[in-house]
């Protein structure tokens, strides 16, 4: 009978890779807990039913089956089902509106969740089938008359498909690319967020739970959830403290209640002397992306990288756990959230012309014993580790805050990026004369980009730069662009066209450096330009 059902499952693994229901997740490349620490981690009661806990699928739900089941909640009444872009490979980019009759309301707070942007990530992914099930109920109908939520249940789908953490095209990490918007992935997210504005974003990942941790201290994490805010420079204040004192928390009761633990958000590699480090402090994930868009934006964690299958029911649990406390928040706040995002607005665009301006800026070091899983017992054990802190920033460099920006007439690429993000460009129509302050570049030399483990991995990596500014009066002829502070976005303006950060867009050669005897192509504007 077993030789029976083993032929039978063989077969069924045949029909579904021919057919590309699956993909390219290899069980045989999975490092599974030893049985005292699998033992730390019960499943919940309430099972779950996506294709993924199907018993016969060895993978986890598929391109293919994925659409079927949002295809299936359209016709609810609180359903809008949208494809608003494809990957590189061509796979669709479905966004899930729920909300009242299924339309969004301008009145109403709005709550985006972006799941699987690491296609090696897979629990958000299946607990976002269960969420939109569960919220599109009749149940939830009250509730999301008080509440939009925005959903994009599959991030980089090609990643997905190939169980791999970057986009299959081009090998770029779509969460470092928010900013530079390189990949259709990051570009259609980009698109959602300038068309809906959300108070609050839930970015939803998973950690590695053994692997580096178990070469570097012979042991497992610990813990069921990560999270940190957003953390980088430029935030609004206001906005951070929201998130600290009312979303965070919201996230912790939940999570706790239902006996699951949780800790910062926190990363390290195998190198003996690396640091434990919080998540990176720069403006190109979408944790902080989303911050600098004067959302609460959120980055939840759960363990299960790199154990394949092992404790999916709890992780997909704990996301879920974690959205529907935000969703409740969200809908309880109200009115008030509306009108913090609009002071957040009003106090950002307020800053143009004014005060000091983080162009970079880095975490602090701090001694801390971090809790983790014994390999061997199971038990408890605290090491002690050079921790790295996203809560207090250590401002490396900065400079008095423009009124804005001039870019010249050749710089069309930066111009189209900016205004995908939902910046606000304008044409310059009319020569004038204005103080500026143009960029001496002191040093040019190639680099890479830097977070909390190290180098990121970019293709052609960046060109790292060294300046001076130098105050000057320019005569600026017509047919430039002017990119103003005085707008809500302006924390992504500074983050793109100040060199000398690491995610500008001199650093990713969008904007070339001018060589000697070239005009500018980048200025800073010192006075307000008017019309």
């Amino acid at each position: 009978m077993r030789a029976v059902r083993c032929a039978r499952f063989a077969a069924v693994a045949l029909l579904l890779a021919a057919s590309g229901a699956w993909a390219q997740f290899d069980p045989a490349r999975v490092h599974p807990e030893p049985p005292p620490v699998h033992a730390r981690f019960a499943a919940p009661a309430m099972p779950f039913h996506t294709p993924a806990f199907d018993p016969w699928q060895i993978d986890f739900t598929s391109h293919a089956q994925m659409m079927a089941r949002l295809q299936a909640l359209v016709g609810r009444p609180s359903v809008h089902l949208e494809i608003v872009g494809e990957s590189g490979q061509s796979r669709a980019l479905p966004l899930v509106l729920l909300a009242r009759g299924g339309r969004w309301q301008a009145d109403k707070p709005t709550l985006m969740l972006v799941a699987h942007q690491h296609g090696n990530e897979p629990a958000p992914g299946e607990a976002i089938l269960v969420l939109l099930e569960r919220w599109s109920a009749p149940a939830y109908a009250n509730l999301l008359r008080r509440v939009n939520v925005v959903v994009l249940p599959r991030a980089n789908p090609d990643g997905a498909a190939l169980f791999k953490r970057a986009t299959a095209v081009g090998d770029i990490d779509m969460n470092r690319d928010h900013l530079l918007l390189r990949t259709p992935e990051a570009r259609a997210v980009a698109r959602v967020a300038a068309r809906y504005r959300p108070q609050v974003v839930l970015d939803m990942h998973e950690f590695t739970a053994g692997e580096r941790w178990v070469t570097r201290f012979g042991a497992w994490t610990k813990y069921d959830v990560l999270l940190q805010a957003a953390t980088t420079g430029n935030l609004d204040a206001g906005v951070y403290q929201a998130g600290m004192d009312d979303f965070l928390p919201a996230i912790r009761r939940a999570v706790q209640a239902e006996g699951l633990s949780d800790f910062w958000y926190h990363t390290t590699t195998a190198r003996p002397d690396a640091p434990v480090a919080m998540g990176g402090v720069q403006p190109d994930t979408w944790r902080n992306i989303g911050g600098l868009r004067n959302a609460v934006s959120i980055l939840h964690e759960t363990r299960g990288y790199g154990i394949g299958k092992q404790n999916l029911a709890r992780r997909v649990q704990s996301h879920v756990v974690a959205a529907q406390a935000l969703l409740e928040q969200v809908a309880q706040e109200g009115p008030a959230l509306l009108e913090q995002a609009r002071r957040a607005d009003r106090a950002v665009a307020g800053q143009a012309c004014k005060g000091q301006v983080v162009v970079a800026a880095q975490q602090t070091p701090e001694k801390r014993e971090l809790t983790l899983i014994d390999a061997q017992t199971g038990e408890d054990r605290a090491v002690p580790v050079d921790w790295r802190s996203a809560l207090k920033l250590q401002v490396t460099r900065q400079r008095p805050r423009p009124c804005g920006y001039w870019l010249a007439a050749s710089e069309g690429a930066a111009v189209r990026t900016l205004r995908l993000l939902g910046v606000q460009v304008k044409p310059l129509a009319s020569a004038r004369s204005i103080r500026v302050e143009r960029y001496d570049f002191k040093s040019i030399e190639a680099g890479q980009r830097q977070d909390g483990r190290g180098a990121i991995q970019d293709q052609g990596g960046i060109v790292k730069t060294q300046v001076d500014v130098q105050p000057l009066r320019r005569h600026l002829p017509a047919g430039g662009w002017y990119v103003s502070l005085a707008q809500p976005l302006a924390g992504l303006v500074t983050a793109a066209l100040e060199p000398d950060s690491q995610s500008s867009y001199v650093a990713a050669r969008l904007i070339a450096v001018p060589r000697p005897g070239e005009p500018d192509r980048l200025l800073r504007v010192m006075e307000p330009m008017g019309r």
